[in-house]
């Protein structure tokens, strides 16, 4: 799979419009998950997120951390609360990207969680634990287990997945959004890839242009030979060619392309992109509700023949949306790569949304097209067209 540097601390742009995605939509949201939590016969469930992997958190608080991660905490019944790893004095701009009222800062989630917990009346209580990204601290979650011996913890680390897997129009609605952040970033970039600069000075225009134009986020991997995550030891002049990957998280949600510029008359890299869009659509052609997932990689296998090893190495598609990769995803071992407990739909639906890619090597140089999709009722739709 393709993967970019995450980053340490989100310093984009960081907004809530209820207008586009309001509490109505979380309110329904809810109830899916509390119909779940009933249905597990939970008394409660604790779902922890970070700054690298915040889908399930974000799914139904519409909050994400900046930086370090926090717990929601959903009972079956009452109103639900946020603990998050900050100072106090953040506590009104987190309230600015939320919804939940109850908003608490902690710098000891494991221990602060469990008093919270105990102040829900959940001392005995059976409680569930999403924490699909396995980024909590163990320390703090050994924490909180030890202050409740007597809860009894279900981990269920994929439970909201499924809920996540085919997105409401709001949800395609802000992809939609985010895919037109990434054109512009797209279309504005070739205005940066010139003969004679520096990659490390390209990577920081394209970066600069995506905080202008409101990204959260950004991912970046160029190169001539091979993807590489930006650095300034990439004082490389280039030349005649240059691929980029690049991902943006806009209002949540992410958006992903791949592209590749070839500064010369070059016919033999003309032809070798032009056949990684021609492999893009044609995988694109696949995207048809009651398709299988499987359809795409035998599209992909019989299209690109001897570059399909090479390829697959790269990932050819996953699912796209507030995760960077999440299901469906091709393979077994796409999903574990990322982290995910399975490839999850096997079957495509209506309004789910995938990232397709094609990466291989021509005349020893990286050719790179991929593309955001969501699934219509008449087949693909770009993303990136917004």
């Amino acid at each position: 799979m393709i993967f970019g540097r995450h980053s340490v601390l989100k310093r984009g742009c960081s907004t809530w419009d209820p207008q586009q995605m309001p509490q109505a939509e979380f309110q329904t949201r809810l109830d899916a998950v509390r119909e779940e939590i009933t249905r597990r016969d939970f008394d409660a469930l604790v779902i922890y997120g970070d700054n690298y992997s915040f889908g399930d958190l974000c799914y139904l608080t519409n909050y994400f951390p900046k930086v370090r991660g926090g717990i929601a905490v959903v009972p079956r019944d009452g109103a639900i609360s946020l603990l998050l790893n900050i100072g106090s004095r953040d506590v009104p701009f987190a309230k600015t990207l939320t919804w939940v009222e109850d908003v608490r800062a902690s710098n000891q989630v494991g221990g602060d969680g469990a008093k919270l917990l105990k102040e829900k009346g959940c001392e005995k209580a059976k409680i569930g634990l999403v924490d699909s990204g396995q980024g909590f601290p163990l320390p703090q979650l050994e924490e909180m287990r030890g202050a409740l011996p007597q809860v009894i913890w279900q981990d269920c680390h994929s439970m909201l997945s499924p809920l996540r897997w085919v997105k409401t129009p709001r949800e395609l609605a802000a992809m939609r959004a985010a895919g037109r952040v990434l054109r512009e970033v797209c279309d504005g970039a070739q205005a940066f890839i010139k003969q004679g600069r520096k990659e490390y000075e390209i990577v920081a225009d394209i970066d600069r242009l995506a905080r202008d134009k409101g990204a959260e986020d950004i991912r970046i991997l160029a190169g001539e030979k091979r993807l590489n995550p930006p650095s300034f030891k990439q004082s490389a002049v280039l030349g005649n060619h240059w691929a980029v990957y690049l991902a943006v998280q806009h209002e949540r949600y992410w958006a992903e392309a791949g592209r590749s510029f070839v500064l010369s008359s070059d016919a033999k890299l003309q032809a070798a992109y032009q056949r990684a869009g021609e492999v893009v659509a044609q995988m694109a052609a696949q995207l048809k509700p009651g398709g299988a997932v499987a359809a795409i990689d035998e599209t992909a296998r019989g299209a690109l023949g001897e570059f399909y090893a090479t390829a697959s190495v790269y990932g050819l598609a996953n699912g796209i949306g507030l995760n960077q990769w999440e299901a469906p995803f091709l393979n077994e071992d796409d999903a574990r790569e990322v982290g995910a407990p399975s490839m999850g739909a096997t079957v495509l639906n209506e309004g789910m949304a995938l990232a397709l890619r094609v990466a291989f090597e021509s005349e020893g140089k990286m050719i790179l097209f991929g593309d955001s999709h969501e699934v219509t009722g008449s087949g693909a739709r770009l993303l990136v067209d917004g």
